[in-house]
């Protein structure tokens, strides 16, 4: 495995899932991690979250759980299910210290991405 792989293997959940997913083809799945969005997802999603503005913030964390679950960080794709169903039942407040939880992992996640580019 990559060097990239082996920084994320603490965040990756079911490994044998995502080879099955990328049907073997890690080197796609590197190519794509490091595409994720760095920082700028995390500051949309905390203006949106500032600003109520309950739509914008919505999509942003749903495009962020597809990309976590897509390629294995069955962790943090959790925890933005987690945000999105508050937000479902219109509990802003559980959504906010759940969204919390999401932004330090995520944070953490492409730190470790950055750390390997």
């Amino acid at each position: 495995m990559s060097e990239l792989y082996r920084r994320m293997q603490t965040f990756i959940g079911d490994e044998e899932q995502l080879i099955v997913r990328m049907a073997g083809q890690m080197s796609l799945w590197e190519e794509c991690v490091l595409l994720f969005p760095g920082e700028e997802i995390i500051k949309e999603m905390d203006a949106a979250l500032a600003a109520r503005e309950e739509k914008e913030f919505y999509g942003t964390v749903h495009r962020l759980k597809g990309n976590l679950a897509n390629f294995g960080f069955d962790s943090a794709a959790t925890k933005a299910m987690a945000v999105l169903q508050a937000l479902k039942v219109q509990d802003w407040d559980t959504a906010k210290e759940r969204y919390g939880q999401l932004k330090e992992e995520y944070l953490q996640i492409i730190e470790r991405i950055g750390d390997a580019e």
